[in-house]
């Protein structure tokens, strides 16, 4: 090297060594780190189960029915459940009226909506063979401890997570005897669960309060036999319903301005789209896992439906911050049926009774 003479480069390169194995280090530190929290993690969650009491299944009711049907092939009925809030304190002089919220009226709101699901899918089994019950959960299932405004919450975060892990379990108690099967999936990544105050990527799945919820009520429902529920710890996932394919997400990624983001899940549903055909096109049998027909979220409280996306709507319903922005957003949940071959028809936004 010109300019340079052997020792400078001998030193030069010596510090440079000493700067590498500095990173090195530190990297190492962040791995351990990384596998106790980890472990520390997974510990808390065994005991949890360990200590949970699972709940008594009620009889099965569910009889096929016999005679002539519309249509005969099994069909899958869908509920979605998401944003439940649950632990929130909406008093309703604060805005004029136009909504209450409290744990009370949300344990009343979400196990209604499980008796009018029953009710729902009784009324069209009068014309389809409906068997399956896929019950899609996407997040903010409670209030948590991460915004200013959230002091006036009813309890801490743990215990948020704890009384809505027994309501969700309750809200399947009531649907799993109606059904040969419950296909319960759960998404764990959101928002208002999360345990750091900025968003993270890693661990964010497991990381969240929302995973207590969703692992006491699968413990909870550990007796129940024609129960699977899928917990998934992670920002996304492809699940499957009667041959149709389900991105199921929160939706707290989709950027966002100005009221309900079309833009913005255009956007989102296009780049998922664009990623996964590139996967697919390179690995043909990645089309079954990571393939999708419709995205399903819920973060906007909106209830909307679209050929390539559903947006449901909240258990929580309007708030002050709704309220200051000239927003109403009435308590709603959403219900439809899927066909194999059919896809989706009688998408239903139930609204939500406070008794």
């Amino acid at each position: 090297m010109i300019g340079i003479s052997e020792e400078e480069l001998r030193i030069k390169l010596d510090d440079e060594v000493l700067h590498l194995q500095n990173v090195i280090k530190g990297k190492d530190k962040e791995l351990v780190d990384y596998k106790k929290e980890h472990g520390r993690l997974t510990n808390f969650f065994r005991q949890l189960d360990a200590a949970t009491i699972p709940l008594k299944p009620l009889p099965i009711e569910y009889k096929p029915r016999t005679g002539k049907r519309k249509i005969s092939t099994k069909c899958a009925a869908v509920m979605h459940s998401t944003d439940g809030h649950h632990g929130a304190i909406q008093p309703a002089d604060e805005i004029e009226g136009f909504n209450e919220f409290s744990p009370e009226i949300s344990t009343k709101r979400q196990l209604g909506f499980a008796r009018d699901v029953v009710e729902w899918v009784e009324l069209h089994r009068n014309a389809y063979n409906i068997d399956e019950l896929c019950h899609l959960v996407t997040g903010d299932m409670i209030n948590g401890d991460i915004q200013r405004g959230d002091v006036t919450n009813a309890w801490p975060s743990p215990v948020q997570a704890i009384r809505a892990g027994e309501l969700l379990a309750q809200q399947i108690s009531i649907t799993a005897p109606h059904f040969k099967e419950v296909n319960v999936h759960f998404i764990v990544e959101d928002n208002h669960s999360r345990l750091t105050a900025k968003p993270q990527s890693r661990e964010a799945g497991m990381n969240s309060m929302n995973y207590v919820v969703g692992s006491h009520a699968k413990a909870l429902l550990a007796d129940f036999k024609n129960v699977n529920f899928n917990i998934y710890p992670m920002h996304e996932k492809v699940i499957h319903v009667a041959g149709r394919s389900y991105l199921i997400s929160h939706g707290h990624g989709i950027k966002s301005f100005s009221g309900y983001p079309w833009y913005g899940i255009e956007r989102k549903v296009g780049r998922e789209a664009t990623a996964r055909l590139q996967l697919i096109m390179d690995d043909i049998a990645m089309a079954q896992k990571v393939g999708f027909q419709r995205f399903v979220f819920g973060h906007f409280h909106t209830p909307v439906n679209t050929p390539l996306y559903t947006c449901t709507g909240s258990v929580q319903g309007t708030t002050a911050y709704d309220h200051q922005a000239g927003r109403y957003a009435k308590p709603s949940q959403s219900v439809w049926l899927v066909h194999p071959k059919l896809g989706e028809f009688d998408w239903s936004s139930l609204s939500l009774r406070d008794e």
